[in-house]
């Protein structure tokens, strides 16, 4: 049993590797601003945050009931600094695709609050996002994404 697991875990991490090793340079370039931002929110970094997205912004983020412009987008990361929660992520990248001066990234998240006074909120609840990002300059900065819950909705007769 023991030894399943290693493999599984091992596997894992070789699929993992390969997909990245068949990455664009641009799409390479785009992953690592990803993890960037995810560690932006850990640390409360609102400002590096916030210049990742572009001025003309528009999108679903999971904390808003609905669309948000630039203007709102770093809200959660201010509660988490000025709360002084800690803040712990998980990621699984899944898609990319390149288009000429846009490359669009789908992956999965988990993240999890840790409130300082015994609860914890999010542990097990993983998220699905997509970003797309534009290339200006020699800058990539997110126009547009959504996050939506990992399990997709069943319609009612299916």
């Amino acid at each position: 049993m023991r030894i399943l697991l290693w493999a599984a875990i091992a596997a894992t991490g070789f699929a993992s590797a390969v997909a990245a090793a068949e990455r664009t340079a641009d799409e390479q370039a785009v992953w690592q601003l990803e993890e960037d931002y995810w560690r932006y929110v850990q640390i409360g970094s609102l400002d590096s945050y916030v210049e990742l997205w572009h001025a003309d912004f528009v999108g679903w983020p999971c904390h808003s009931k609905t669309p948000s412009d630039k203007s709102g987008i770093g809200s959660w990361v201010k509660d988490i600094r000025e709360n002084r929660w800690k803040f712990d992520y998980t990621l699984r990248p899944l898609e990319f695709r390149s288009f000429d001066d846009v490359v669009v990234v789908h992956y999965a998240a988990e993240y999890v609050y840790d409130y300082g006074d015994g609860t914890m909120s999010g542990s097990g609840i993983w998220r699905k996002f997509v970003h797309v990002w534009k290339k200006a300059g020699d800058r990539w900065q997110i126009i547009t994404g959504m996050c939506a819950a990992q399990e997709p909705v069943v319609a009612p007769r299916s």
